[in-house]
């Protein structure tokens, strides 16, 4: 498996039409056996860039990088992330990465400068899965009923009367009670 920079990503998008981001965007490409999964990497401002270009985006990927790949698991492996150093809002983000259209979609905010279009970086947070061995068995094990009950007594009360019907459990979590009346 190799990762590397795949200029011929950004060849195939580079046109007069996307001269306002294409030096915003990078290619990488991640050999595995018998066929490549593509990732494009996008550094963009703020919110207002990436509201800005992101469908500009996917849509020069999907009609002039995409339709040209030949293996369909290649198709349904390109990536688009778009990385900034400024916080995105949920909303957008949302919007965005449920944006099913051509790419798989990613929004990655509150970067920091060393991170920001790092090849390592995006390898490892993308590709990679590293657990922390050491971390998990230094930390105490607390029973789930009692996490619950330290962050949400409601939530706690509401599991903890499974018995009751789902109207009464509902009320109790929103704040009433086994009568669903406000307390």
């Amino acid at each position: 498996m190799s990762f590397e920079e795949y200029k011929q990503g950004i060849s195939a998008l580079n046109c007069e039409d996307n001269s306002d981001w294409i030096n915003k965007v990078s290619c990488w490409v991640e050999k595995e056996p018998g066929y490549n999964i593509y990732i494009f990497q996008v550094i963009v401002e703020d919110e207002r860039d990436l509201e800005k270009y992101y469908e500009t985006i996917t849509a020069a990927i999907a009609t002039e990088f995409q339709i040209n790949l030949e293996k369909t698991i290649e198709k349904w492996n390109i990536y688009l992330i778009f990385e900034c150093k400024k916080r995105i809002s949920e909303e957008l983000k949302g919007k965005v990465e449920q944006d099913k259209y051509s790419t798989r979609k990613m929004v990655w905010d509150s970067l920091k400068e060393n991170e920001l279009g790092d090849k390592n970086y995006i390898k490892n947070r993308l590709l990679y899965l590293y657990i922390d061995t050491d971390e998990r068995n230094t930390v105490e094990e607390i029973p789930l009923l009692e996490k619950i009950k330290s962050i949400d007594l409601d939530l706690f009360q509401a599991i903890k009367n499974a018995d009751k019907d789902i109207s009464q459990l509902v009320a109790i979590y929103l704040g009433g009670n086994l009568n669903e009346q406000k307390d």
